[in-house]
C-alpha cells in the first residue's frame, strides 16, 4: 500500500492535483467539506490531517490511476528538491522539452506550477537562470519546432474560456499598476487551475484557445516572477510558456516571450545571450506579422548592440531607426492585449535605452554627449505619452531621466532625479525597479561619491533594497 509518511496540507494539494479534480470533488471523494479541503491548501505544511484523515488520504493515493500516482510522486520529488540547499541544482536539470505532445506539455506546466505553489519561495530564489549555449540551443530548438504558419483558433463560444481571457487581461493591468509582483501566486495559481483543464480534450479550436491562455499566463507568470527577483525560476515560465506557444501556434506571442527572456539576459550582464535571441526571434516573426511585435524586438535589438560597445554603435542606431520605422505600420487592430504596452511611449524608452547605454560607453566626449542628447529626448517624449496606468514605467522613466543626467556629467541632478523616483516607488516591491535605481546610485557613487546627493541615493537605495526584499518573501 503507497502511503505518506505524514501528510500535510501541502501533501494534499499535491494529491488532487495530481488527480485533476477541483477542491469541491476533492472534497466529495474524502467525505469532508470542501472548506476543509481549502484549510488545508491554505495552511500548507503548517497543518497536519487528523489520524483518521491520514488513513483515507493513504487510501485515496493508493486507489488513484498510476499515472495519477506518477504526477503525486513527481510533484512531492520537486518539493523536496527545493526544500533542499541542493534545490538550485536539481531544478536546474528540469528544463522543459519542446518534442513532446500536447498532453505532456499540459503535464509539465501542471506539476511545475502545483510545485511552484506549494514551495517556500526563499528554496527556489537560488534557481540558476540558463545561460550562454544551453540557452540559445533551447530557444534555437523552439524555433525549428513552432509551426510556420500561425495557427488560427476558430471562434469557440464558451463562457468560461471568454472569462478566463478576460482574468488574464485583469492580471495584466495588475502587474501595470506596479504591484504585480505581490500577487505573482495568484496567476501561478490561475495558470496551474487552466491546465488542468488541458485534460478534457474538446476539439482543436478549443485547445488551440486554451493553450493560448496558458501561454499567456505562463509568460506573465515569467514576468511577475522577474519582477520578484527570482531570475532562474522565472526563465523556466518563459521556457514553459514556449512550450504553450508550440502547442497553441502562437508564433508572434512566442516571439514576445524570447523578447522577455532577453530583457534576463541583460539584467544579468550576458549582452551576447540578449543579441542572439532577439534575432532568432526576429527571424521567426515573418515580415508581414504584427509590426509591434518586431517593434519591440528591434528595440531590444538595438540596446544589446549599445551594450557591446561603440564598434556596434551604427548598428545599434539603425535598428533604433527601424524599430520606429516598424511600428509606425502597426495597424489598430494588432493592438493585441498581451502586447498592449507597446505604445508610443515605449518605443521612445526603447530609443532612449539604447542611446544612453551607447553614451555611457563611448570614450569620445563630444560623441558621448550626441548620443546623450538623442537620450534625452527620447526619455521626454516618453515621459510626455506615458499613460496613467503604468506606474512601474513611470517610475523607470524617471530613472532613465537620471542615466541620462549621469551621461552628461550632472551626478548632482542625477542623485535628485533618483531621489525622487525613489520616493515616487513608496511601497512598491519591484526587482526590477530596485535594479534599475542600483544602475544609477552605484556608478554615480563610484564616479562622483564626494557630491552629497550622490551620497545620499546611494544610502536611500541601500535601506530601500531590503525593504523590497522583505515584502516580496512570500510572493
Amino acid at each position: 500500500m503507497a502511503i505518506v509518511q505524514r501528510w500535510t496540507g501541502r501533501d494534499a494539494k499535491m494529491l488532487r492535483a495530481a488527480l485533476r479534480l477541483s477542491v469541491r470533488d476533492f472534497a466529495t471523494m474524502l467525505g469532508v467539506g470542501a472548506r476543509t479541503v481549502s484549510k488545508w491548501e491554505a495552511r500548507g505544511q503548517g497543518i497536519t490531517p487528523t489520524p483518521d484523515m491520514q488513513a483515507i488520504l493513504d487510501t485515496a493515493l493508493t486507489r488513484a490511476p498510476e499515472d495519477a500516482r506518477h504526477r503525486f510522486r513527481l510533484s512531492q520529488k520537486t518539493v523536496s528538491s527545493a526544500d533542499t540547499a541542493a534545490a538550485p541544482a536539481r531544478l536546474n536539470d528540469g528544463v522543459p522539452s519542446f518534442q513532446v505532445s500536447a498532453a505532456q506539455a499540459a503535464e509539465d506546466i501542471e506539476v511545475f506550477t502545483a510545485s511552484d505553489l506549494a514551495a517556500r519561495r526563499a528554496s527556489l530564489i537560488g534557481l540558476r537562470p540558463l545561460s550562454g549555449a544551453p540557452l540559445v540551443r533551447q530557444i534555437r530548438q523552439w524555433a525549428a519546432l513552432v509551426p510556420t504558419v500561425p495557427v488560427r483558433a476558430g471562434e469557440v463560444g464558451e463562457q468560461e474560456l471568454a472569462e478566463l481571457e478576460q482574468a488574464v487581461m485583469f492580471f495584466r493591468r495588475w502587474d501595470a499598476s506596479g504591484k504585480g509582483g505581490l500577487h505573482r501566486k495568484a496567476v501561478i495559481g490561475q495558470l496551474n487551475a487552466v491546465t488542468e483543464t488541458l485534460g478534457d480534450r474538446s476539439g482543436t479550436d478549443l485547445d488551440h484557445r486554451r493553450f493560448q491562455v496558458v501561454a499567456e499566463l505562463a509568460q506573465l507568470a515569467g514576468w511577475m516572477t522577474y519582477d520578484s527577483g527570482a531570475f532562474g525560476l522565472a526563465q523556466r515560465y518563459y521556457l514553459l510558456a514556449l512550450q504553450a506557444c508550440r502547442q497553441a501556434g502562437a508564433v508572434e506571442l512566442g516571439a514576445k516571450v524570447i523578447g522577455d527572456m532577453t530583457q534576463l539576459s541583460t539584467a544579468l550582464g550576458n549582452y551576447d545571450d540578449s543579441l542572439t535571441l532577439t534575432r532568432t526571434a526576429l527571424a521567426i516573426v515573418p515580415r508581414e506579422g504584427n509590426p509591434l511585435v518586431r517593434s519591440e524586438l528591434l528595440g531590444l535589438e538595438a540596446r544589446a548592440h549599445a551594450q557591446l560597445g561603440p564598434s556596434e554603435a551604427g548598428n545599434a542606431r539603425r535598428a533604433v531607426e527601424a524599430c520606429f520605422e516598424v511600428f509606425h505600420a502597426a495597424a489598430p487592430g494588432q493592438h493585441v492585449d498581451w502586447i498592449h504596452y507597446m505604445n508610443w511611449a515605449e518605443v521612445e524608452c526603447l530609443a532612449a535605452n539604447a542611446h544612453t547605454e551607447m553614451a555611457l560607453r563611448e570614450p569620445e566626449p563630444k560623441r558621448a554627449l550626441v548620443h546623450a542628447g538623442h537620450a534625452e529626448a527620447h526619455t521626454f517624449g516618453a515621459i510626455d505619452s506615458r499613460g496613467g496606468t503604468y506606474a512601474r514605467s513611470r517610475i523607470l522613466d524617471q530613472i532613465r531621466l537620471g542615466k541620462v543626467r549621469l551621461a552628461q556629467s550632472e551626478p548632482g541632478e542625477a542623485a535628485d532625479i533618483g531621489l525622487r523616483a525613489l520616493e515616487q516607488a513608496g511601497t512598491m516591491r519591484s526587482s526590477v525597479v530596485v535594479k534599475w535605481l542600483n544602475g544609477l546610485a552605484t556608478p554615480l557613487a563610484d564616479r562622483y561619491g564626494d557630491v552629497r546627493a550622490v551620497g545620499e541615493l546611494k544610502t536611500a537605495v541601500a535601506a530601500f533594497q531590503p525593504a523590497t526584499d522583505a515584502g516580496q518573501r512570500d510572493v
